[in-house]
C-alpha cells in the first residue's frame, strides 16, 4: 500500500536537501553534534515540504504529462492515486513540515512557507516561462542553504550562496536541453510551455558559459585568504574534482544526451560519485585535519 505512493513523494529527490548541511561543512563544525542535530529538522522538514510540491505540481501537469513519454506513467496521470489523495497528502506533508520548522525557529519556518508559496507560483504559472522557471529552481536551493544557516547560527559565505545558485540554474538549464532532445524525437510529446523559450544552440552558450563561471567563482573562492589562513595553500587543489565533475555533467549533457535527472546522475554514475567522493576527503582533510 505504501509503496505506492513512493514515487508520488520523489524520496530519492531528498538528496537535494542535503544543501542544507552546507553550511555545516564548509564552516568545519559539521562534527559537532548539538549543530548537527538542530539541522536534522531542517532537513526532515524540506523533505516533507518539497514531497508536497511534487505532489501538487503533478496535480497541475496531469495533461501535460499524460503526454509526455515518461511521465505519463506517474502515480496521478496514470490513475493509480486519485486526485483527492494526492491533494490530501499535500496538505498533509505542508502542515507536517510548518510544524517541525516551527520547532525549529520563527525565521526557519519562514523559509519554509517561503519556499512553499514560492514553489506553489512557480506550478500554477511561472514554470511557463522560460529564465524565471529555472530562476526560481535555483532559488530554491538558496533557500536551503540559508534554513541551514539560519538553524545553526552560522554566516553563510557570498561565495557559497553564488555558487549554489550557479550549480542549480546549470543543471536545471541541462535539463531543459533534455526536454528539447525528447521534442525532437517525438513532435507530439508535450513538454513543459517554457521549453518553447529554449533551443539546444541557446542551451549550449548558456551551458558553456555557466560552466566556466562557476569554475571561476570556485577557484576565486578557493584561493581567497579567508580560505587559504583555514584550510592551508593546498586548497586549491580540490578544483580538479570540482573541473571534472562538471565536464562529466556536460558530457551527460551534450554527448549521452540524457541529463533528464541530476538525482539519477548522481546516484548511478560512478565517475560524478568519485568525483564528488574525492573532493569530500580532500576538503574534509584540509577543514578538520589540518
Amino acid at each position: 500500500m505504501v509503496k505506492k505512493y513512493l514515487p508520488l513523494l520523489r524520496v530519492s529527490h531528498y538528496l537535494k536537501n542535503f544543501y542544507i548541511f552546507l553550511p555545516l561543512f564548509f564552516s568545519g563544525e559539521i562534527l559537532i553534534s548539538e549543530k548537527l542535530f538542530k539541522s536534522l529538522p531542517v532537513f526532515f522538514s524540506f523533505c516533507l515540504v518539497a514531497s508536497s510540491i511534487y505532489i501538487f505540481n503533478d496535480l497541475m501537469d496531469i495533461e501535460f504529462d499524460l503526454k509526455h513519454p515518461i511521465k505519463k506513467n506517474r502515480p496521478i496521470p496514470s490513475g493509480m492515486i486519485s486526485k483527492f489523495e494526492a491533494y490530501f497528502l499535500t496538505f498533509i506533508l505542508f502542515f507536517t513540515a510548518v510544524a517541525i520548522a516551527y520547532t525549529v525557529s520563527s525565521k526557519v519556518l519562514i523559509v519554509i512557507i517561503g519556499y512553499f508559496l514560492l514553489n506553489i507560483l512557480y506550478s500554477v504559472k511561472l514554470k511557463n516561462f522560460a529564465l524565471i522557471d529555472v530562476t526560481i529552481v535555483s532559488i530554491g536551493f538558496n533557500l536551503r542553504v540559508i534554513a541551514g544557516g539560519l538553524a545553526t547560527g552560522i554566516i553563510i559565505s557570498k561565495w557559497l550562496m553564488v555558487m549554489v545558485f550557479l550549480l542549480s540554474m546549470f543543471q536545471a538549464l541541462s535539463k531543459r536541453m533534455d526536454d528539447l532532445y525528447l521534442m525532437a524525437k517525438d513532435s507530439n510529446s508535450q513538454l513543459r510551455r517554457s521549453i518553447h523559450g529554449y533551443n539546444i544552440e541557446f542551451l549550449q552558450i548558456v551551458l558553456s558559459m555557466l560552466t566556466g563561471v562557476l569554475l571561476v567563482c570556485y577557484i576565486m573562492y578557493i584561493i581567497s585568504p579567508e580560505i587559504i589562513f583555514r584550510l592551508g595553500e593546498y586548497s586549491y587543489f580540490t578544483t580538479v574534482f570540482v573541473l571534472l565533475g562538471l565536464l562529466r555533467y556536460l558530457q551527460f549533457t551534450f554527448v549521452k544526451k540524457a541529463s533528464g535527472s541530476p538525482v539519477k546522475i548522481l546516484s548511478n554514475d560512478k565517475f560524478i560519485q568519485l568525483c564528488i567522493l574525492f573532493w569530500l576527503i580532500t576538503f574534509a582533510t584540509l577543514i578538520y585535519l589540518k
